[in-house]
């Protein structure tokens, strides 16, 4: 006979003896067995017997289960598959193993490794199935692998680039960012072998022979620990650290940890470098203060012995700092500044504080501020005239320094120079008058015809009389300006009937050119404030300038442009424009920008200066804008009156 996987033998005595024999043997087997077994019949699947083990795993009695079938306990349906290919040969050898899931009487499932064999009794086949729980090395597998999963996460989610080799040479693990440090090859990846690996590493790194020696020494001495600092081709670098691998104390083979330190080493660079530059710097400074020690005595000699008044100020318009020049022009004493503190808007005009204003603009805007003149208050009331010019203090957002000339000279001198230029301009006029009134005569024929050639001169000298008398009409409005002896008669007028009167006045001269003038855009009404016939005045300069420079045939247009206080008055000509070298003294006395065509067309090069001061006088701004071979738009500003019921709406 068969017997179970004990391979117990059975005497050979009567049949009935022997199957009771046999049945006592199975019931000891059972009882005694660690396992949890069970016997069941071949053919139609009924438990035939269980031990106590079997039991208690699925938590029934004997009683409840001999007899009963097997698909009781079993809930898998691999289980009718795999009774179904036993019972094929129900006398096989040895014994079939297989995992299922059995049902316990609480009606809870757990897996179960089962090891049938089978043995025969009497023509009957019987299979003795050995059970055995998995659920505890189903937890401990499960453990596992969340270990190994969470150690290759660790793996992959370090900064350095880890390789592990066995003692074959055969590559265990790689994370990832190993093969982005090194620039794996994908057929590397494949290989998984220690000597091509190496092999592409030292194609990467510039000391090759030093790397190979280390890897030498590491196999020679497997229990070494290494480090080794690889510089790369590419220009980064390395630092490699190799341990031995032990499991339970049994050496398994070597981990390579790859950490980038080339930040490290460019920071390391920078410090050494920074080191050097602030021992330089260091020994520099040190240099440097004896020199300002020196400079500073002699700047201070220098500033107080200067021409010119120098301080140092911020926006508050406190002075903190000044020399003696610029004391003695105050009749302030250094104490006395020093201990009560000096204020530039105390010390200038009223008048003059928005030009103050106007300065701390460009100052913040672009450094330093165009040169103006004010008038200073000394200590005693007197007023000085001066020109002031400020520049931003560097390294400083609130300070400035500032450069005061005395112009009290100056102005003696002005005014020498206009009373010279008047008492000229006075007694010129009265001849000129009286010549070029008489010229007038003679070449309208008054006194008869006259001959051609005689004609012909008496016209050149009419022209340059009239010329001669628009200089000394200039100079003398120059003049009076200058004083500020002009007297502006401000008064509320229509700018839209002064627009095209000025155009009428012009309308000859400009004819001459063969130009033309034309209104264009405009509002309805236009009331201003100011001097009409000053504006006139401005009218005939910028009309007769945009004239002379505009090409034969043109037209020169002229706009009203209403703005919110004020109205903007355009002249545009489509001449060939402003030079960029003339644009900067455009206004300044006696500029031209082409003297030949200037002196041809007449000019004196005041006009343009003339109006500026007129305009400013009256409270307005003047300005261009010019591009080259396309032409000139010239703009002036002026206050807008007030609008009275009476003025009514007009067509223009």
């Amino acid at each position: 006979m068969k017997s179970g996987p004990e391979n117990f033998v059975m005497p050979k005595k009567t049949p009935q003896k022997k199957i009771a024999l046999n049945a006592n043997l199975m019931r000891t087997m059972l009882a005694h067995s660690r396992e949890a077994v069970m016997v069941v019949d071949a053919s139609d699947l009924t438990l035939q017997d269980i031990n106590l083990n079997a039991c208690q795993m699925i938590g029934y009695l004997p009683g409840e289960l001999i007899g009963k079938e097997l698909s009781k306990v079993e809930c898998s349906l691999l289980d009718v598959f795999f009774w179904d290919e036993l019972v094929i040969d129900p006398a096989f050898e040895g014994a079939r193993v297989a995992e299922t899931e059995w049902m316990r009487s609480d009606g809870t499932s757990f897996q179960v490794e089962k090891r049938v064999s089978g043995y025969e009794e009497d023509g009957r086949h019987f299979w003795i199935i050995y059970a055995e729980d998995l659920t505890r090395r189903k937890e401990l597998e499960q453990q596992q692998l969340e270990l190994v999963a969470q150690l290759q996460s660790s793996l992959e989610s370090t900064a350095e680039g880890i390789l592990s080799v066995n003692l074959s040479g055969h590559i265990v693990n790689l994370n990832r960012q190993f093969c982005l440090m090194w620039d794996i090859p994908e057929e590397l990846l494949l290989e998984r072998t220690e000597s091509s690996m190496w092999a592409h590493i030292r194609s990467c790194v510039r000391d090759v022979e030093g790397l190979r020696n280390s890897l030498e020494r590491a196999r020679g001495e497997p229990h070494l620990e290494t480090e080794d600092l690889l510089s790369l081709r590419d220009g980064r670098y390395f630092i490699c650290v190799s341990k031995p691998e032990f499991i339970r104390d049994s050496l398994r083979g070597r981990v390579y940890s790859v950490r980038d330190i080339t930040a490290m080493k460019k920071i390391e660079t920078d410090l050494l470098a920074a080191r050097d530059l602030a021992e330089w710097a260091s020994l520099e400074k040190t240099r440097m203060l004896d020199a300002l020690k020196l400079s500073e005595s002699r700047l201070r000699r220098l500033v107080n012995s200067n021409l010119i008044g120098i301080m140092q100020g911020d926006i508050t318009g406190n002075i903190l700092e000044a020399n003696d020049i610029l004391l003695n022009l105050l009749g302030v004493a250094r104490d006395e500044m020093e201990s009560s503190g000096l204020n530039w808007l105390k010390l200038t005009a009223s008048d003059h504080h928005r030009t103050y204003t106007k300065a701390l603009k460009e100052l913040k805007k672009s450094g330093q501020a165009p040169p103006f003149e004010v008038l200073l208050i000394n200590k005693k009331g007197v007023q000085i005239p001066a020109m002031v010019g400020f520049a931003k203090l560097e390294g400083s957002n609130t300070e400035w320094v500032g450069f005061v000339l005395d112009l009290t000279k100056q102005r003696e001198s002005d005014r020498i120079k206009a009373d010279f230029i008047s008492m000229v301009s006075h007694e010129l006029r009265t001849p000129l008058t009286s010549i070029h009134g008489s010229l007038g005569l003679l070449e309208s024929g008054v006194c008869g015809d006259l001959p051609g050639n005689a004609k012909n001169l008496v016209q050149i000298a009419f022209r340059n009389s009239k010329r001669l008398g628009a200089l000394v009409n200039d100079l003398l409005d120059m003049e009076k300006l200058a004083s500020g002896k002009l007297m502006l008669n401000i008064e509320r007028f229509d700018l839209i009937a002064l627009t095209k009167l000025s155009i009428e006045a012009n309308a000859p001269y400009a004819a001459t050119l063969k130009v033309t003038f034309q209104i264009g855009a405009h509002p309805q009404q236009a009331w201003a404030v100011g001097d009409s016939n000053r504006l006139l005045q401005v009218f005939a300069n910028l009309l007769s300038n945009a004239a002379k420079f505009s090409r034969e045939g043109g037209c020169v247009e002229i706009r009203i442009v209403e703005q919110d206080v004020m109205f903007r008055v355009e002249v545009e000509d489509k001449g060939s424009g402003i030079p960029l070298e003339f644009r900067n003294r455009i206004f300044k006395k006696f500029a031209q920008a082409d003297d030949g065509n200037t002196r041809r067309q007449g000019g004196t090069g005041l006009g343009l200066n003339i109006t500026q001061s007129l305009v400013e006088k009256m409270g307005g701004e003047i300005g261009f804008d010019s591009e080259i071979g396309v032409g000139t738009v010239f703009w002036f500003t002026v206050e807008a009156g007030v609008k009275r019921r009476k003025d009514g709406d007009r067509q223009c």
